[in-house]
């Protein structure tokens, strides 16, 4: 159920983190797609690493 949740949040930084560098140069460019999947990876492995704590 952690790794469920984890992922999700992870898509959902990606997706944000990717929409708003797109509202702000207006196309899509293929660093700031790593960069937001990099970010999007961050954000699950944070997640995880909060939940198993707590």
């Amino acid at each position: 159920m952690v790794i469920l949740e984890a992922v999700s949040f992870g898509l959902a930084v990606f997706i944000g983190w990717i929409l708003f560098d797109y509202s702000r140069e207006k196309k899509w460019r293929k660093e700031k797609v790593v960069e937001s999947f990099l970010a999007g990876v961050c954000g699950a492995i944070g997640w995880t690493v909060i939940e198993l704590l707590f």
